[in-house]
């Protein structure tokens, strides 16, 4: 079976979600977008940690499986604001470096204000490249103004235009892992006309960019029986590994790791396979590098699997993903689901 993307709801998705909320430790900003977009078919609920979680099915069901994508995004914080006006701030998260200076980013203050990251003039520049500790914003503003504005601990993020490519794919920053939540998404509303087999919470998870530590307490008081985590992948392109990495349109990359259940991953493949996905592989000799990592140790142990979108220039303003592989991740995790979970599980 060969699955057709709808381009324009997954389109639509994309572009309600890719917002400028929800950096890491922020995520509660996000909850209003969720309720809009699941809460006629899902029971929302926040916890301390700030997870977002849209609850479908029967409680009493003897299966209880979580999908958990992270719905944090990479910022800046401001750490300082200078006698002449300027606001120095740190990465929230790992945000590449190099896409930084000269680029226009949005901080958070009071009122959203606009401002430029400085950057020397190649003429004078001895060559380094920007360094984590020398982050300065230029908004235009004298020190008075901006601080009636801005407060320390604001956060900010890069601007970024929602952009249509080639081939059914899109450019935009927050893809990572906004995308993840946009096939969750997806997915609960291809279930929400089904009788559901098992309970499902969909995970949209915090603060995955500085520690995974969302996932973790969302594990830890959800107790599911299994999990799948999707989040993005490498995409493939010169300079990255082939192991490491998922061609855009190949439906997603299956991860195999010893943190992961067998029987899980194996599930993902059959799917992968009756969908007629060319899905790939990344090879972990240990951790993940996701939300998996803290949700296989939860409690007693919770049987976990890991599938990634691939996506391009990852932590930049100009991600890249492939509709098309949305939506067939989201077409898998509605079988996965439908069908009770990995079997043996």
């Amino acid at each position: 079976m060969k699955i057709i993307p709808e381009n324009l709801y997954m389109r639509s998705l994309l572009e309600k979600l890719c917002t400028d909320s929800g950096v890491s430790g922020c995520e509660y900003e996000m909850l209003p977008v969720i309720n809009d977009l699941l809460g006629n078919i899902a029971q929302i609920s926040t916890d301390s940690s700030g997870n977002i979680i849209a609850s479908m099915g029967t409680e009493n069901t003897n299966k209880h499986i979580i999908i958990d994508a992270h719905i944090d995004r990479i910022g800046l914080a401001v750490t300082c604001i200078n006698e002449q006006g300027f606001v120095k701030a740190e990465p929230v998260g790992g945000i590449d470096l190099r896409s930084l200076p000269g680029s226009a980013v949005k901080i958070h203050g009071s009122k959203e204000l606009t401002g430029i990251i400085c950057t020397m003039p190649p003429h004078l520049s001895d060559g380094d490249e920007l360094s984590r500790d020398k982050i300065w914003i230029d908004t235009g503003l004298p020190a008075g103004k901006v601080r009636e504005i801005v407060s320390l601990g604001d956060t900010a993020v890069l601007c970024s235009e929602f952009r249509e490519l080639l081939g059914n794919k899109v450019s935009v920053s927050a893809l990572d892992n906004r995308s993840g939540c946009a096939i969750l998404v997806r997915c609960a509303r291809l279930l929400a006309e089904e009788k559901l087999p098992c309970r499902v919470s969909f995970v949209f998870s915090s603060q995955e960019e500085t520690g995974e530590l969302g996932a973790g307490t969302a594990a830890f008081s959800l107790e599911p029986d299994e999990a799948v985590v999707i989040d993005v992948g490498f995409a493939a392109q010169d300079g990255v590994p082939p192991e490491k990495s998922g061609k855009l349109g190949c439906g997603g990359i299956i991860c195999i790791s010893p943190v992961l259940s067998k029987q899980v991953t194996q599930k993902l493949m059959d799917i992968a396979s009756c969908l007629e996905m060319k899905y790939d592989f990344e090879v972990c000799g240990g951790a993940t590098g996701t939300n998996a990592d803290r949700i296989a140790c939860s409690r007693k142990g919770v049987k976990t699997g890991v599938i990634s979108l691939p996506s391009k220039n990852m932590h930049t303003p100009t991600e890249v993903v492939s509709l098309e592989d949305m939506e067939n991740l989201a077409a898998l995790l509605k079988i996965y689901i439908m069908e009770g979970g990995a079997d043996n599980a």
